[in-house]
């Protein structure tokens, strides 16, 4: 007998948790059991070649807002061409109507509701009977002839301690993938755009096993392990402790958090300053700053603290901030959001994900879409189209905004020439709401762009909307100029960027012939010949200083033999410096 753990993730470096966790759990008392995972880029085809090439009697698929109509898909497929196949289904996408998905979907033969690894493994041991007792199975939707039963709920596993660590002891494979973690479950929050307002409490894994298993990811040098925990410091005392032992035993391994930002302190921000460059990163969901729609959400929170503790982050640790908004929330209209936009990116984070709301089955939301006047797509993953407040032109608006939020000021490649547009704006929601009519009006939202071709897009929009003078164009394009080469090595530069000056290349050899340049340059490898450190490097001038704020000061004055910065390119990142050539 072979019973096979499966789903589609989002992406094929993504791990399953929630399997993981089953097989580990599961596998020493069932080693029949078979795990394997595949992903929504997949032909469905050839992933149902693949299951039936198992000759599992059990099929058992977790069910993912990305992954529910091409899992159901893959049920009736699966049934069509072995209807003795048993499926049963698990997941956050399939608890809160199964009735109905066994009714719509007869390929179905089970749902497991809540968390499954008690209930999976009390269903294994029913399924090896030859009349198996189902009615016995909290958590477990089956049929009894015509008749879809609903089991009662499972009661939540107390002590998570029982559960064992989901992965392998040899973690190779997993050096490359987006690892998933949780050191706890549960939120002790209420914000009802969010299935975990349905849980009570937050149960927490034994400590020192979470370390240890931590220095597992650190000793195997797995890229990025993202913990899960719905709000990870909502015990501060257990986040310090955790975060102090990360920066303790610091590797190449990033760990991402799901925070809440108003609950650091002083403390945690001291200890955060200690950690080094790419050991954290920071997810701070802000959604609102619109008092009459957090209290709608039922979501609790300090801005002014989040304010100071996100912008501290930001300006006096290395840990990488990403924060969240959600366009079309109650009591947030278009001007609204703008406001609450504005606000958020005043801090400066270096990254800000506007997301749409999504009316996910089971959240206090979906139950009062009619109350909101939410339509939505029913179809997963069920974004709103409008509301009582947001009109569908004006969402189409702000997908605009945030195709523009993400290749400007999200890739992090326009520093310099992002902060000098918004520096000059009426507002940055005001300036990106006309950069994307502006690109719109050009077709541009029509096709795919290469990078390198939105340096020019930027100036062409500025010299075309007005207001600026000629000095401010020369200043943007200086510090178009100068982003590009601290992204990338371009040796021919665009036309914008202005004419190549071969005297810069004959400089750079005679710079790199000498001893001194290369001992303060390149230290790691003073002994280069020009020729490779040429290769390295790149030296460029600047009619404008690209680095000094404002632009308006003596700095811009300065001739042009005092503009050249020599750019170094290496595996760890770009390096500039400001070089004062002679002749």
């Amino acid at each position: 007998m072979k019973i096979l753990l499966t789903t589609l993730n989002a992406k094929y470096v993504h791990t399953s948790l929630g399997l993981w966790y089953i097989y580990q759990y599961c596998r020493s008392d069932y080693p029949e059991l078979l795990f394997k995972e595949y992903n929504i880029n997949q032909e469905l085809a050839w992933v149902l070649g693949e299951i039936y090439l198992t000759r599992a009697e059990v099929v058992a698929f977790s069910c993912n807002i990305w992954n529910i109509e091409e899992t159901l898909t893959l049920c009736q497929r699966l049934k069509e061409v072995t209807p003795e196949t048993t499926i049963v289904l698990g997941g956050p996408e399939v608890w809160a109507e199964p009735v109905q998905i066994m009714e719509s979907y007869p390929a179905v033969d089970f749902i497991v509701i809540g968390e499954g690894e008690l209930t999976f493994k009390e269903w294994l041991c029913q399924y090896r009977k030859a009349q198996p007792d189902w009615g016995t199975i909290a958590g477990l939707v089956y049929r009894n002839d015509s008749t879809v039963v609903v089991n009662m709920p499972r009661p939540q596993i107390e002590n998570l301690g029982i559960i064992p660590f989901p992965y392998p002891a040899n973690l190779t494979e997993f050096r490359n993938k987006l690892v998933y973690y949780e050191t706890s479950r549960g939120c002790p929050y209420q914000c009802q755009y969010c299935l975990s307002a349905n849980e009570q409490g937050v149960r927490f894994f034994p400590q020192e096993r979470v370390k240890q298993e931590l220095l597992q990811f650190v000793a195997a040098g797995v890229a990025q392990v993202k913990l899960v925990d719905r709000s990870f410091n909502c015990n501060p005392r257990w986040a310090k402790e955790l975060w102090r032992f990360l920066i303790t035993h610091a590797g190449s391994t990033n760990f991402h958090f799901e925070i809440v930002g108003d609950l650091l302190d002083e403390e945690a921000l001291a200890l955060l300053r200690q950690a080094p460059a790419g050991l954290f990163q920071f997810e701070i969901g802000i959604q609102s700053t619109n008092r009459e729609t957090l209290t709608a959400i039922q979501r609790k929170m300090d801005f002014e603290r989040l304010r100071q503790n996100v912008t501290q982050l930001v300006q006096t640790t290395a840990v990488f901030v990403h924060v969240d908004l959600i366009a079309g929330l109650p009591w947030e209209d278009y001007q609204s959001f703008a406001r609450t936009f504005n606000e958020t990116l005043a801090m400066r984070p270096h990254r800000l994900q506007l997301g749409f709301l999504k009316l996910l089955q089971g959240s206090g939301l979906r139950k009062q879409a009619a109350e909101y006047g939410y339509r939505f797509t029913r179809e997963a993953p069920y974004e709103i189209l409008s509301n009582l407040w947001l009109s569908y032109p004006e969402l189409v608006q702000l997908k605009r905004i945030e195709d523009l939020l993400d290749r400007y000021y999200n890739s992090g490649r326009f520093g310099q020439s992002l902060e000098y547009c918004l520096s000059r704006a009426e507002s940055a929601f005001a300036w990106f709401e006309r950069f994307s009519d502006w690109w719109k009006k050009q077709g541009l939202d029509e096709f795919a762009h290469k990078t390198k071709d939105l340096y020019g897009y930027l100036l062409r929009f500025a010299e075309t909307v007005g207001g600026w003078g000629a000095f401010e164009l020369e200043t943007l394009r200086n510090r178009l100029k100068f982003d590009l080469l601290n992204t990338e090595r371009m040796v021919e530069l665009p036309d914008w960027a202005g004419p190549n000056q071969p005297d810069l290349k004959n400089f750079g050899f005679r710079f790199w012939k000498d001893v001194d340049n290369r001992q303060r340059y390149f230290p790691e490898s003073p002994d280069l010949e020009a020729r490779d450190i040429q290769r390295r490097t790149l030296f460029a001038s600047f009619t404008v200083e690209p680095l000094a704020e404002g632009n308006d000061g003596p700095e811009s004055k300065l001739p042009v033999a005092e503009r050249v910065y020599l750019f170094i390119y290496g595996q760890a990142g770009v390096k500039y410096y400001k070089i004062a050539p002679e002749g």
